[in-house]
């Protein structure tokens, strides 16, 4: 189990991989390695639709990064809690069901993480967007400072593998 997981949402398909993209860089840049083993896991979910449900179950925490459009200039990230979502957040799907939809349907079979995030990066009608590096790294404090939230809940990691860890020389 990964109490916390780090979903990429997109497709490889029609440019919409800006989801993805950000969760490699993540990756990439070695966010789990901030943390203890096995306690931060970035996956890429190719249009998850229900399926969403399954790659999140067992993490205590789920973030979420996705496209949306909502108005906003392109370039624009909206972090929103999943009980913020409605319909003008921008985030419904052109797939027809989407993060929204499974949340929602996650709601009702109460099948979901106990907090998860939605970071909405806004596309807008236009095709340059920073580098994913670029976002990675303006997105990094914040996710990391989510993380870190969630650690300090009772159950999620052991306090002796949290200290352990920190007296490795691990970089908080």
């Amino acid at each position: 189990m990964n109490p916390v997981r780090i979903l990429g949402i997109g497709s490889p398909v029609a440019g919409d991989d800006l989801g993805w993209r950000l969760a490699e860089a993540l990756e990439q840049a070695g966010l789990p390695r901030h943390f203890p083993a096995g306690v931060v896991h970035v996956t890429l979910c190719d249009r998850p639709g229900s399926l969403l449900l399954t790659a999140m179950r067992g993490a205590r925490l789920a973030i979420l990064l996705d496209t949306m459009r909502s108005g906003a200039l392109p370039g624009t990230v909206r972090r929103l809690d999943m009980l913020e979502l409605d319909d003008s957040t921008g985030l419904l799907s052109s797939h027809g069901f989407g993060v929204a939809e499974a949340l929602a349907l996650g709601r009702a079979l109460e099948d979901l993480p106990s907090r998860v995030l939605i970071y909405g990066i806004e596309t807008g009608h236009v095709a340059s967007l920073p580098p994913p590096g670029e976002l990675a790294a303006l997105l990094w404090p914040t996710i990391i400072d989510d993380i870190r939230v969630c650690m300090k809940e009772p159950g999620v990691v052991p306090l002796a593998m949290w200290s352990k860890q920190k007296s490795g020389g691990a970089s908080l």
